[in-house]
């Protein structure tokens, strides 16, 4: 059993935080933030000190990780990664455990925030919150290709990386995951910053709103304002940044990608599109016969209807438009997410095409009992331990957020409320209940609920990210017993 693993790379994650801390602290100089520039100080510190003892505990004399054991680095990185990272928003928010709560959402790429729209946050706190976002962007994909994947978590296919077997050891398996993960979600995240600035946006506008639409957070930049930049063209970069993160990112780590691997993300990219004009036009005919829409503004309110779409779907939850429209729909969005080895949350689109194919399968014998048919798809074997897996993720899934939103009814919320705070938490879309409230519904945002129940949800970010599933391991006795 290994001991020493998990502890050096929760070391290294710490220093790395200290380290962008550092960073932080300089630019809180430059914008003359007096408190900012004592928290970031503080946080350096200790971020690197505590880092670097663990760093030296583990000595580097470890083997490579097992299956739970590389699953409770996971836990670790997102658990106690915050504690360092949140103290920069402790002298800001005056409560440790309300940063701490802000800062896993960030991490997480959840989005939820503590902070009620509309209230000022110094520039540099508020740039930490979406490079943490970005940073957990980041970090959720590696984690999928190197540890979830390899393991089958939730029927995840292993294929998509060469670096079987999540081998954490000293041969460096890990680094270039991280690098060539890295690498490509920088180039692609500098590439839109720069395009949305060819559209007129502030750099420090353009950094935020991109930081936090490719990690698929969902900031609504309070500082600011969404609408300065509601341009068609800024609007399109910004769909574009959303549909990057959540579907179309695995396709450019092409060279760790064998041929077959790579035709099952293509179909996820085309179904995501699939979904989001299908929905779209649905809207758009909805709107235009309840409401006798002129056929002039037909074209401008597909176009919102279609940001809408995306935005759910890839569980960002941006804010654009606020017309009322059905609410149905964006539940059933909500609930599919965007594609798998992305930084979206939520059940993961290629889980929903093994559904519906299984269930083409299944109907198809039941009209031709004594027919043979082919029980492979996208170079995957339906076979019925594999669908055992997708069915445990799906339960465990749903139950996920059955317990929350019942937890959160018992504090006398509303089904409505309690329902849409607990999706937007498991499947990483925390702005959900602010889409929704903007839409006209009479919902509880997050920021509104006790901090007793934020931590709760926060529990539930944590495990949508580690596709719940994966964590049910670390419950066997026998493991912490031979520790």
């Amino acid at each position: 059993m290994n001991k020493n693993g998990s502890i050096y790379y929760l070391g290294m994650g710490i220093i790395s935080v200290g380290l962008a801390e550092f960073i932080l602290m300089l630019f809180a100089i430059l914008m003359g933030d007096a408190r900012s520039i004592y928290a970031f100080g503080g946080a350096v510190i200790l971020s690197i000190f505590c880092g670097t003892v663990l760093v030296l505990a583990a000595k580097g004399n470890f083997e490579r990780l097992g299956r739970l054991d590389s699953i409770l680095l996971l836990v670790y990185l997102w658990v106690v990664i915050p504690v360092f990272s949140a103290i920069p928003f402790y002298t800001y928010l005056g409560s440790f455990l309300s940063a701490y709560i802000e800062t896993v959402s960030a991490l997480t790429t959840t989005g939820a925030s503590v902070i009620e729209s509309g209230k000022y946050i110094p520039r540099s706190l508020f740039l930490w919150r979406n490079l943490l976002a970005w940073a957990g962007g980041l970090l959720t994909i590696t984690m999928v290709i190197l540890i979830l994947a390899p393991f089958g978590a939730g029927g995840l296919q292993d294929k998509s990386s060469k670096y079987l077997g999540s081998k954490f050891s000293k041969s460096n398996n890990f680094a270039p995951v991280l690098t060539m993960v890295g690498g490509a979600y920088g180039i692609i995240t500098l590439m839109l910053i720069i395009a949305l600035m060819f559209g007129g946006a502030r750099p420090f506008d353009a950094v935020n709103i991109i930081l936090s639409s490719v990690s698929t957070a969902g900031y609504n930049w309070y500082i600011q304002g969404f609408g300065s930049y509601q341009s068609a063209y800024s609007i399109f970069i910004i769909m574009l940044a959303m549909f990057v993160g959540s579907a179309a990112i695995i396709i450019f780590f092409r060279q760790y990608i064998n041929a077959k691997t790579r035709l099952s993300f293509n179909i996820e990219v085309k179904i995501f599109l699939l979904i989001c004009v299908f929905f779209a036009f649905l809207l758009t005919v909805y709107t235009y016969f309840t409401k006798q829409m002129p056929i002039a503004e037909v074209l401008q309110y597909y176009f919102y209807a279609l940001f809408d779409a995306i935005s759910i779907l890839s569980t960002t939850g941006l804010i654009l438009d606020t017309q009322w429209q059905p609410i149905n729909f964006y539940y059933i969005l909500a609930f599919i997410g965007g594609a798998s080895f992305t930084t979206a949350g939520g059940m993961k689109l290629f889980r929903l095409l093994i559904f519906l194919k299984y269930t083409n399968i299944e109907v198809g014998r039941l009209i031709y009992p004594n027919s043979v048919s082919s029980n492979r798809f996208l170079n995957m074997r339906l076979d019925t331990k594999f669908l055992r897996l997708i069915w445990s993720f799906f339960i465990a899934y749903l139950f996920l957020i059955v317990v929350l939103a019942t937890v959160i009814a018992s504090y006398n919320y509303d089904l409505n409320s309690s329902l849409l705070n607990a999706i937007g938490a498991v499947a990483n879309i925390g702005p959900f209940a602010d889409f929704m409230l903007a839409k006209g519904q009479d919902i509880v945002p997050f920021s509104q609920l006790e901090s007793s129940l934020q931590l709760f949800l926060c529990i539930g970010m944590i495990l949508g990210r580690l596709e719940v599933i994966s964590v049910l391991g670390l419950l066997n006795l026998a493991y912490w017993k031979n520790r």
